[in-house]
């Protein structure tokens, strides 16, 4: 639980949280604290943010509020590696509180926040703020991450967007690739290596054929390309079993599963590869393509 401090003129924590902390220390007289407010989570209706359309959204509904009377919360999107830290909130908009409210964020508001277009395979955290009909605001912020994270009190103070881009199967080509956690090309980021031919579309709809593992580097002999299935939605990508070679020895054959997106509007493919060699799984294997401009 964060460290409070309580003013004894104003500012206090939520009293109606108080009895879940009954065994706990709390500084401070009870009789001085201020009833605080938050609202609850009814539901999430989509997390997935298709970033080549302005008008998509990430939506969830508002449940019933608890504790003081709300009247607007204001909606931020989350910058930096502390996502409680105010001051790197981006203010997206101010909405008037109702029981039963969907909150909603497009494309073209997160654009406008972040000051540049929301980047296909980031996981954007929005905060929403409480702002009670007497003006004070309750967040993540002062908020204890013990009554944020019980189930039981289903707060809906953080919710998430991820950044997608609808699949159009025109990903055949040459690709670099920059991570390479299966470690047969030694890539990396810095050091990419250029793998000619390695994506090919099909062989069905929504799917393509991947000619990267087993590497020669590495001594591995390819017999077949990886196949992977994708939502033509959301670009989420799923590794249909595979069998794609081995290292020299055809008694040992390679074969892989796993999921990922494939991000059709920036040539990125980002899987998490789970390979079975001679028997023995080697799990989420992190393979990072880039297309050659």
């Amino acid at each position: 639980m964060k460290k409070i401090i309580i003013s004894f003129a104003v500012l206090g924590i939520m009293l109606v949280l108080l009895h879940a902390c009954s065994k706990k220390n709390i500084s401070g007289d009870s009789s001085n604290l201020v009833m605080g407010s938050y609202i609850t989570l009814d539901s999430t209706i989509n997390g997935i943010l298709d970033v080549g359309n302005s008008a998509s959204t990430v939506s969830i509904k508002i449940g019933k509020s608890v504790g003081a009377a709300v009247a607007t919360v204001n909606v931020y999107a989350a910058t930096g590696s502390n996502t409680e830290d105010t001051s790197n909130w981006k203010l997206i908009k101010t909405v008037t509180y109702s029981d039963g409210l969907v909150l909603s964020v497009s494309t073209a508001e997160l654009s406008q926040a972040l000051g540049a277009n929301p980047a296909p395979g980031n996981k954007y955290v929005l905060q929403n703020q409480v702002v009670t009909k007497d003006g004070r605001k309750f967040s993540t912020s002062n908020t204890p991450d013990t009554y944020n994270s019980f189930p039981a009190y289903n707060m809906a103070l953080t919710w998430y967007a991820t950044a997608v881009c609808a699949f159009t199967g025109n990903m055949a080509g040459d690709y670099y690739l920059t991570k390479d956690s299966w470690n047969d090309y030694g890539a990396t980021a810095a050091n990419p290596v250029l793998i000619p031919h390695a994506v090919v579309d099909g062989p069905g709809a929504n799917q393509i054929s991947i000619y990267v593992y087993p590497g020669a580097p590495a001594g591995g002999v390819e017999t077949g390309p990886m196949i992977v299935n994708v939502n033509p939605v959301t670009g989420a990508a799923t590794i249909v079993k595979s069998d794609i070679g081995n290292y020299g020895d055809p008694s040992s054959e390679t074969t892989v599963t796993g999921t990922g997106f494939v991000f059709d509007c920036v040539g990125v493919i980002d899987l998490k590869i789970n390979f079975n060699y001679g028997g023995t799984n080697y799990a989420s294997q992190e393979m990072i393509l880039k297309k050659t401009p």
